[in-house]
């Protein structure tokens, strides 16, 4: 048991999550720190929320490639990550939030906005659940932030 117990410690090392989810809202300012949790990601990335994180900043890395061609790529590949990880795991809050969040900032003429409205209102409903409280929080904060939900909304939001 001691070995089992050692190696998933010496594993978990490798993707520190709490830093992820907390630089989730730098990831397309800061080129560095993108490709750096990018790099973590796209090596140890095992459940359906380090991937919808890996998809993430694989968009925000789009903001941060110079060539036109690879902004599309970072994009497109992020994009299809992420809806996939969604289609396996529709229930899960986490990755609707993080869609959300995409969805609401992308560029329009990237017509990548059209969950926007039923993710605001999943989040809504089902934010509540999420056990872990610190990520509970650090969603609401993050929601709470970005305006996009009237005050009652929010009240449902932070319950």
């Amino acid at each position: 048991g001691v070995q089992i117990a050692f190696a998933s410690c010496l594993f978990a090392q490798s993707i520190d999550m709490d830093k992820i989810r907390k630089d989730f809202s730098k990831g397309h300012k800061d080129k560095d720190l993108c490709a750096t949790h990018l790099k973590d990601l796209e090596k140890h990335a095992d459940t359906p929320i380090e991937r919808g994180y890996e998809a993430a900043y694989h968009m925000f890395m789009a903001k941060h490639a110079g060539n036109p061609f690879k902004k599309m790529s970072y994009f497109k590949d992020g994009k299809s990550m992420l809806e996939k990880e969604i289609a396996s795991s529709p229930q899960n809050i986490e990755l609707r939030f993080i869609r959300l969040c995409i969805q609401y900032y992308v560029p329009k003429y990237l017509n990548y906005s059209s969950n926007v409205e039923e993710d605001k209102k999943y989040l809504m409903n089902n934010l509540y659940k999420i056990s872990d409280r610190e990520v509970k929080d650090l969603i609401y904060q993050y929601l709470k932030g970005a305006k996009m939900y009237t005050e009652n909304e929010l009240a449902l939001l932070g319950r």
